[in-house]
């Protein structure tokens, strides 16, 4: 039942636990007693929201850790999405950073 419910789980609402009904009635819509397409596809993205949600809980639960005080804060969107996409950005940043020719080509893009 805990994964059924923990890969059920919106993305978008993570921090408030906020479970998709689609998602979790597929659980119980699909039959699995054979190997079609829309089982096995249904499987792959679930094994794939079950690695990506324990990610995810994991900053949670560390972010949560170091806060001393407005632990309310974890609950609101803007934090959510900051430390969702800190990560994406942090990485963007050291790459530009590593090669200076890309960020001049981006540079070049982005004014168009």
């Amino acid at each position: 039942m805990y994964i059924i419910i923990y890969s059920s789980i919106d993305h978008d609402n993570l921090n408030n636990l906020i479970v998709h009904a689609g998602e979790f009635l597929m659980w119980f819509n699909l039959n699995f007693e054979g190997e079609s397409r829309e089982e096995i596809d249904f499987r792959e993205s679930k094994c794939e929201i079950w690695d990506a949600t324990c990610h995810l809980a994991e900053l949670i639960i560390v972010a949560y850790k170091k806060m001393d005080k407005n632990q309310k804060d974890i609950l609101t969107k803007f934090w959510w999405e900051h430390t969702r996409f800190e990560t994406f950005g942090t990485q963007v940043v050291d790459i530009l950073t590593k090669k200076p020719q890309l960020k001049a080509q981006m540079r070049q893009l982005f004014s168009m």
